[in-house]
């Protein structure tokens, strides 16, 4: 597993400065957040989700397509033997996707669906980070579809995408009693 300087190293040498960067701490840091009030009621790795979260989109220093830089990224971390966050790469793509879907899209023949409270916490608070600022999860995915309306492939799973997020996000927030929005937007 990566600590958090070899994170934070790996995401500098690849995304090179850009400005996509900001987003991926944005989303490490409200995703600790929320794993820190997790952790009361329930074990959280956090040094994972952080690295994990940090680097959700480091396929994007090949591709910003909303599909395949989570392929890129799971291609990268796997070739230099970051499985647990490799997978977080692919997985987080649209909350998860059938082993159908993978193939589609290069990655090998299974699915690449969140198992864990980790994996899904980091596509979660994903979907609540607009570039490096706090949103509401009705609000990302109306902007998703709208700046990706022309992939249709993507589009067309973002219903379900939603759906599995607001579940996950219901069940987190009876189990700590919060609104996983606000604690979000309260960086």
């Amino acid at each position: 597993m990566l600590s958090r300087q070899e994170a934070i190293a790996l995401l500098s040498k690849y995304a090179r400065g850009a400005d996509w960067t900001k987003h991926c701490l944005a989303v490490a840091e409200a995703t600790i957040k929320v794993g820190h009030v997790l952790a009361k009621n329930r074990s959280i790795d956090c040094s994972f989700i952080w690295s994990a979260a940090l680097l959700h989109d480091i396929g994007r220093y090949m591709t910003h397509d909303p599909l395949l830089h989570g392929v890129e990224g799971y291609k990268l971390l796997s070739m230099l033997g970051y499985e647990k966050e490799a997978y977080v790469c692919a997985s987080h793509i649209l909350f998860g996707l059938n082993a159908a879907e993978a193939r589609q899209l290069g990655l090998p023949n299974h699915d690449f669906l969140p198992r864990t409270i980790e994996e899904k916490l980091v596509p979660l608070v994903d979907y609540l980070i607009e570039y490096d600022q706090p949103t509401t999860l009705d609000r990302r995915f109306s902007s998703l579809r709208e700046r990706n309306c022309g992939n249709t492939f993507f589009v067309d799973r973002l219903d379900r995408a939603q759906e599995i997020a607001r579940t996950f996000m219901l069940q987190i927030e009876d189990e700590i009693g919060e609104s996983v929005e606000r604690i979000v937007a309260y960086q």
